[in-house]
Order: C-alpha cells, then sequence, then structure tokens
C-alpha cells in the first residue's frame, strides 16, 4: 500500500527528474544593428543586403545615390553582429575555416544562428512595412547567408541578389532547391576571383536552374568585388522584381 506520504515523495522525485532533463529556454538573439537609407518618395521595395566577412555595412551605401531604383526603395543595410578576432576593423557573420573550400561541402557553425537573426530582421521588416516586397542578397559571406536564408524560409522574396557566394552546404542546398521554385534570382561572380571559386558559383546557378529557379547569371572579368556595372544590374533587377508584384 502506497501512503501520502510515499506518493508525495514520489512526485517530487518525479519533478526533480523533469528539472534535470529539461532544457533552458533559449533566449533569442539581440536584434541586428542596421543603417537604412530611402530612395528618393514612395512606398517602393525593401532591399535588404548583407555585407561579406571583414566588410560593413557602410560599402552598400552608395546604392542609396542610385536614381534607377524604384521610387521610394528602402535599403536596409544591416552589420554582422560578430567581431573577428584579431582584426580592428569589419564584422563577420560566422567563422570562416582556414580552408574555404569546407564551406560548399558541409554545414559550418554559427550558420543557422546567422540565418536566424537575419529572419528575425525580416520578420520585423515584414510587421513595420506590410505589403512591400522585399528583395533579400548580399556579398561573399552576405550572400552565403542570403541563400542559407532562402532555402530554409518559405516567406516570399520578391527577389534573391547573390553577389560573388558560392555553394553553401551542397547535399543540403539541392535538396531544397525545390523550395524556391521559381525565384527570381541574380548572381554575379568574378572570372578570376581568388577568394571564392567562380567554378563552385557556375555549379551553384546550374543547379537552381536545373531546378526551376529563374535565374540571371553575369560573370565579369575580375576578382572578388562588386563592379560599377554589377551594380547596375542589381538595380535593374530590383525594378522588375518590384514590378513584377
Amino acid at each position: 500500500m502506497v501512503t501520502p506520504r510515499v506518493k508525495r515523495s514520489l512526485l517530487t522525485l518525479a519533478l526533480l527528474a523533469v528539472a534535470c532533463t529539461s532544457s533552458p529556454p533559449r533566449v533569442a538573439p539581440p536584434p541586428l544593428e542596421t543603417l537604412e537609407r530611402t530612395v528618393g518618395v514612395g512606398d517602393g521595395p525593401i532591399v535588404v543586403m548583407l555585407h561579406g566577412y571583414s566588410s560593413a555595412p557602410e560599402h552598400f551605401l552608395g546604392l542609396a545615390d542610385r536614381t534607377d531604383l524604384p521610387a521610394g526603395t528602402l535599403l536596409v543595410l544591416p552589420r554582422a553582429p560578430d567581431r573577428i578576432p584579431g582584426v580592428d576593423h569589419g564584422t563577420m557573420w560566422w567563422p570562416l575555416p582556414d580552408d574555404l573550400q569546407r564551406i560548399t561541402h558541409e554545414r559550418l557553425e554559427g550558420m543557422d544562428v546567422a540565418r536566424e537573426r537575419v529572419s528575425a530582421l525580416l520578420d520585423h521588416l515584414a510587421r513595420a512595412h506590410p505589403g512591400r516586397p522585399i528583395v533579400l542578397g548580399g556579398f561573399s559571406q552576405g550572400a552565403m547567408v542570403s541563400l542559407d536564408l532562402a532555402l530554409h524560409d518559405d516567406r516570399p522574396l520578391a527577389g534573391l541578389a547573390l553577389l560573388s557566394g558560392t555553394f553553401v552546404d551542397e547535399p543540403d542546398t539541392v535538396a531544397l532547391l525545390d523550395r524556391r521554385h521559381g525565384q527570381r534570382v541574380y548572381v554575379s561572380h568574378g572570372t578570376s576571383d581568388d577568394v571564392l571559386r567562380y567554378e563552385d558559383d557556375a555549379a551553384l546557378v546550374e543547379a537552381m536552374r536545373a531546378h526551376q529557379l529563374d535565374v540571371r547569371f553575369t560573370s565579369f572579368p575580375g576578382g572578388h568585388v562588386v563592379t560599377p556595372e554589377v551594380s547596375t544590374e542589381l538595380a535593374g533587377f530590383v525594378t522588375r522584381c518590384a514590378s513584377a508584384r
């Protein structure tokens, strides 16, 4: 026979066991710092551009001076949150490995957290500006984060701009590409890029096209840069994406 005292003891032990095995509640990361500029007057699209490793959002501010973006385009330029050890300037979205080819073949620590932080920013923008189309993109590591988010997040994107990026975690990427069937994508890459291989980005473009993404791919004779021609094409891409809604 189980007495009331024994029942209380068993209940206490059960509660202690649950407390010991339960994970602590997850704390959301702080919001990203952003630079924001509005181009002209109107209610144009929102363009979120993520800078590269060891760079800064200020490098995209030249877009605010363009007159060929839709009137009222809102530029949102987030700053990557993590400092780079031993580097006095610039920040990163997640640590890069010594061998950059690892990015193509495996999922690296920090990728998921970076994606969640940018996703939270897009949630905020969607609430603050309901109904406005969003074009997401970035340069180099910023392009990697943009692609990763697009494939793991179901939110509609008017466009995806990947400047000098690369295949990220190729097996996972290929498995998820069908989720973005018909997605408008702009890709640019220099054929002499000595940071991220042109061939890997070209392979990504081929895979996206095979899965019926609507990709425009611009290659240029240059390195790991954004050329004036790419900036002009990016503005045209944003205009087409905004007018297609």
